[in-house]
């Protein structure tokens, strides 16, 4: 079983103890790093011997592809991770349908979702970075997708008196101990994704910039979920 990495606080980067913090950060990415590193430099070393196998040449060129892409999705979460520090991660707002955002989001977390949007949406807009908002629903569809054992996840969206509520609900699973509590106050140990266990950590900045929250919750069944509220205002429109 591969080492736990060590834990990010969040609150480190904002309270301004920035050299503690990328301590903390450097020797998370020195561990994690090794992860896709050493199947690259072995698939590598392999593919230059002349007698290797089409079948194998095949295997290893795979190989390749998925630790390529996991290398570039940890350098994507450093990247995010440090607009998150120099509060640079949303810049271009623009009026977005809450519909809109569930719908994409659908489709950028790449797992089975059930969308529930109910009435009263079509009259909100949330004045935000649509690229952003995308990017933490979908984490979170994905994160909860990892947990569901009782079928796919569950996205309802809901009109709120000046908020819009984004709940996503993972059926038949529930919480552990002090699990709600620790969700989103350090990078997981053991990420979800096996990247660098910042996601979700910057799935919460992206509801603070847009000045909203994610908290753990639990479904009425006591299932697991994740609420998501984030302002929004009214628009005008055509009937």
């Amino acid at each position: 079983m591969a080492e736990s990495s060590p834990p990010v606080d969040p609150a480190t980067a904002v309270s301004g103890r920035e050299g503690e913090t990328s301590d903390l950060l450097l020797e998370r990415l020195a561990h994690d790093l090794r992860g896709p590193l050493s199947p690259l430099q072995t698939a590598a070393y392999l593919l230059r011997r002349p007698e290797i196998e089409p079948d194998q040449r095949e295997e290893l060129l795979s190989i390749i592809d998925r630790q390529t892409a996991r290398l570039s999705t940890m350098v994507q979460e450093v990247s995010d991770w440090m607009r998150v520090r120099q509060s640079r991660l949303v810049l271009h707002r623009a009026p977005v349908a809450p519909a809109l955002v569930v719908e994409l989001s659908s489709v950028s977390s790449g797992v089975d979702v059930q969308s529930q949007l109910e009435a009263g949406l079509d009259d909100l807009a949330i004045d935000g970075d649509v690229q952003r908002l995308v990017q933490m629903l979908s984490t979170l569809m994905a994160f909860m997708q990892v947990r569901a054992c009782d079928g796919p996840v569950t996205v309802r969206a809901k009109a709120g008196a000046a908020n819009v509520f984004f709940e996503i609900a993972s059926p038949g699973t529930h919480w552990a101990s002090g699990e709600r509590e620790a969700l989103f106050a350090a990078a997981e140990t053991v990420p979800f994704d096996e990247g660098l266990g910042m996601r979700l950590l910057i799935a919460r900045a992206i509801a603070a910039a847009h000045g909203g929250n994610i908290i753990a919750s639990a479904d009425a069944d006591g299932s697991a979920l994740i609420r998501v509220d984030v302002p929004c205002m009214a628009v005008e429109v055509e009937r």
